[in-house]
């Protein structure tokens, strides 16, 4: 599995930029920079999830197979999709169903994060959200579902 997981010096980093984006994103929060806010806590998650799939790289690796890239390279998508199949966010939604709160599981909610931490990216914000504000409830509710993962 050689340059399939993390050097130690990486997964170090990864935990510290972890603590990092969730302190700023708990800063925004404060000033009511509610955007901001819900793209550094979906990178928090984000390198939560990085370091939990190297801390499970066996596990990881035999779900991918050989043709797994380096866990360095992975997007969020690629890391929440992980932890679906491997039953760490269990999920019971389609993505291209419309969200049912009745039957949705906790990486149905970790979805909408990533969906939310997406707004960084311009054609993303204008296709999804156009018109709209990201305001302290959508803040409030990401940092609910990453604590709760």
């Amino acid at each position: 599995m050689t340059n399939f997981g993390l050097t130690e010096a990486q997964y170090k980093e990864v935990l510290r930029l972890a603590r990092l984006y969730k302190r700023e994103a708990e800063k925004c929060r404060e000033r009511r920079a509610y955007l901001a806010g819900c793209i550094l806590i979906g990178a928090a998650f984000e390198a939560a999830l990085l370091s939990m799939a190297h801390c499970f790289e066996d596990e990881v690796y035999a779900w991918k197979g050989t043709s797994a890239k380096p866990l360095i390279k992975w997007s969020l998508a690629e890391l929440l999709n992980a932890a679906k199949q491997l039953g760490w966010l269990p999920s019971s939604l389609s993505p291209d169903n419309e969200f049912d709160s009745k039957r949705a599981q906790i990486g149905d909610y970790a979805e909408a994060v990533r969906q939310i931490r997406n707004f960084v990216h311009p054609a993303r914000y204008v296709d999804d959200f156009q018109g709209k504000r990201v305001t302290k409830r959508y803040l409030d509710t990401c940092f609910e579902i990453v604590e709760t993962t």
